[in-house]
Order: C-alpha cells, then structure tokens, then sequence
C-alpha cells in the first residue's frame, strides 16, 4: 500500500515539474512508469530533501541505475508499512468514536423513552380524561417512531463499520504481503525468509521431521552486470528466481536472500533427498544458454553454486545460515557450479 500524498501546486508549477521530472527521467534513460514519475516529480519539486539526497547519490554511483535500485527507493520513500498502518489505525478510531456518539445518543433516547412508558401507564391507571389521554399517546406513538429510525440508523452505521473494518483487514493483508515481497523478482524477500526459517526450525523440533536448506549464488554475477548492464543483471535475476519457482513443490519456500543469492527451505527433507533437487536446479540453470528476445544477442551460459545443509536439534537460526554458507563457499572455492554439502 502507498501513502497517499497530497499535492496543492498550481497548474503552471505542476506542468513545470512535470517537464523537469521527464528531462531527469530521459537523460538517465529511466522508464517513465508511475513509480519512476513519482520519484523525480518529488525530487524536482523540492518537497522531499532526504530523497532528493538519496537519488542523487545514486545517480552518482550509477548514471543509469537499475529497475531494482529504483523500485527500492520508491519502496523506501512511498511505501511505508508502519505509516499505511498508522493510517488504518486512525480511521478505526475515527469509526469507534463515530459509533461510541451513536450509541450514547441511543441509550440517552432509551432512557427517555423508558421514561415516557412508565408515565404513559401511570396515565393509563389514573386518568381519565380522553384529551389527555389521546395526548399522551400520541407522544408515545412519535417516541416510539423516532426510537425506530435511531436503531434503524444504528443499524445502518453497524454494517458500514463492518464493510469499512473489512475492507481495513483487506488492506492490511495486502500490506503485509507487499512487505515480504522482493519488489524485482516477484518471490519472497529476505524478511519473509526469516519468519519462514524460525517456523521452519519450530515445527521441525515439534514434529521431529528433517528439513533442508540450500544457499544458492549466481556465479559470476558482478562480471556479468559490468558486461552487460543493469538492466540485462535485473532480467537475469527474475529469470533464475522463476526457474526455482518451477523447481520446488508443496511446502518448498524460496526467498531472494540479497544481491544474487537466493534461499530454498525445504520441510521433511533429509540431505540426501536435498542434494537430489540441488542436483536438478544447477543442471536446469546450466543446461540453457541466456539470448536476449529483442535483437537474438546471446549472454552464454548462467551458473549456480548452491551450499546445502540438514537442520540439527540445536541449530538456532544463524547457526544453520552460517553453515549454508560455508557449503556455498565450499562450492565456489572447489570451482564453481556445483553443489557441496556441510
């Protein structure tokens, strides 16, 4: 979810900001798409300083930055998690205080009404005179009616209050999976990773089922960026994390660890079985040979070096990761594209 921004510039300092955010957009050659826009439309109108030093300093690091460099600064400038919550809590305080007034008005026009029951019998059993009594009862009639339409608003108010509450549950779903989401390659991130693995090591102390972890790096990754670019670098990260998507099943969980390094949980499966899937992953990647679509220019071969290990009843978290990784590291030193097992 993003935080909506309210802006209240003219149209002559709009339509200003609007050219000098496509002049930015167009001499880094970055896409203008919704999220880019909005980056620079706040940059050249002065409003955001923390982000104007932010993009700035990535521009100097890297004239024409990366759609994952980007989409990481409009997630850190316009996607704020604590701020989309802070937002839904103030208006589910705005409608309990709105239903609190409801409800306050109801039990004052109840007790009135009780009131005016209770002298309406009195009238009954003591007068006699039918003016008076005609009096009363049509006061009884309206109270009545007014009684009804305040429970009938109520009522109304209720199932608004659960259509908006629902619609804030809705919300913050979405805000949660956004959260856990790595904005380039479409799978899990590194946060979602760390709730998975603590689940992970928790269930497996509780059912005693084996699990494994791979740790999986792109050989030669930064070579391949500085030969070909960014862009080409982001494509092949999205085309690795969708490979291993299609390589794992049922309860298999793949996150993006960071960089070109990517994390493979999988429950109820013991080393040998692990290395079995490693296997079939690093020869899936090995296998093809990476070709651009539009103009048929080929990249090679793309390599993995995967590090597996087996989770062990004391492994804490950060034990199990620290030893993935020297497997991995194992596979790189002994050459590369192969699997090594600790």
């Amino acid at each position: 979810m993003t935080n909506k921004t309210t802006y209240s510039d003219t149209l002559s300092q709009s339509s200003e900001f609007l050219r000098l955010a496509i002049a930015l957009l167009a001499k880094h050659k970055i896409p203008a798409d919704p999220h880019n826009y909005q980056v620079t439309y706040e940059c050249v109108s002065g409003r955001n300083q923390a982000l104007v030093e932010a993009l700035s300093q990535l521009l100097k690091q890297n004239p024409n930055p990366s759609d994952e460099q980007l989409e990481s600064l409009y997630q850190s400038y316009f996607v704020q998690d604590e701020a989309a919550l802070e937002m839904m809590r103030t208006e589910i305080r705005r409608i309990i205080h709105c239903m609190l007034k409801d409800f306050s008005h109801s039990d004052n026009q109840l007790s009135h009404y009780s009131q005016t029951l209770n002298q309406f019998v009195t009238i009954l059993d003591t007068e006699k005179a039918p003016e008076h009594l005609l009096t009363s009862t049509q006061k009884v009639i309206e109270e009545t009616r007014s009684l009804e339409h305040s429970q009938q608003h109520i009522e109304k108010q209720m199932n608004n209050v659960i259509a908006e509450i629902d619609l804030l549950r809705k919300e913050l779903e979405q805000v949660k999976e956004e959260s856990k989401m790595d904005a380039l390659t479409g799978i899990a991130n590194r946060k979602a990773f760390d709730i998975e693995i603590d689940a992970t090591i928790l269930a497996a102390r509780n059912s005693r089922e084996p699990f494994s972890l791979l740790m999986l790096d792109i050989d030669h990754f930064k070579l391949f960026n500085d030969t070909y670019g960014h862009l080409v670098g982001d494509k092949v990260l999205r085309y690795v994390a969708t490979l291993l998507k299609r390589n794992i099943k049922g309860r298999d969980f793949v996150a993006r660890f960071g960089g070109e390094e990517f994390m493979i949980i999988l429950p109820a499966t013991n080393i040998n079985g692990a290395m079995v899937i490693s296997e079939q992953i690093r020869e899936a990647i090995s296998s093809g040979t990476l070709t651009a679509k539009d103009n048929d220019v080929s990249y090679g071969k793309l390599t993995l070096s995967i590090g597996v290990t087996q989770f062990r009843a004391s492994d804490l978290s950060e034990v199990l990761i620290d030893r993935t990784d020297k497997a991995l590291y194992l596979a790189k030193e002994r050459g590369r594209n192969r699997v090594e097992k600790l």
